[in-house]
């Protein structure tokens, strides 16, 4: 069996409520603000070629979500080889 080489990690951004009395009206904050969250591993690639192909893949899923939903759809992707290939 072989054990992935790369990790395709992902972040996104979140509406944070920056109020300082924390008000929300109707599910609308007083203030807020969009954060991006720290990278998660959301999937693996075996060599370089599936790598590339997954990555593109999420990309363009994406694209096609900020299409419909707009801007706060926007995600990032990035491309990191396993340190240890064999866990």
């Amino acid at each position: 069996m072989n054990a992935p080489k790369y990790e395709i990690h992902r972040r996104d951004r979140r509406l944070i409520n920056t109020d300082p009395q924390r008000r929300c009206y109707n599910g609308c904050h007083a203030k807020s603000e969009l954060v991006w969250t720290g990278w998660e591993v959301l999937d693996y690639a075996k060599d370089d070629a599936a790598a590339e192909r997954k990555v593109k893949f999420w990309r363009e899923l994406n694209d096609y979500a900020i299409s419909q939903r707009g801007e706060s759809a926007r995600a990032e992707f990035k491309l990191v080889p396993k340190s240890h290939p064999d866990n």
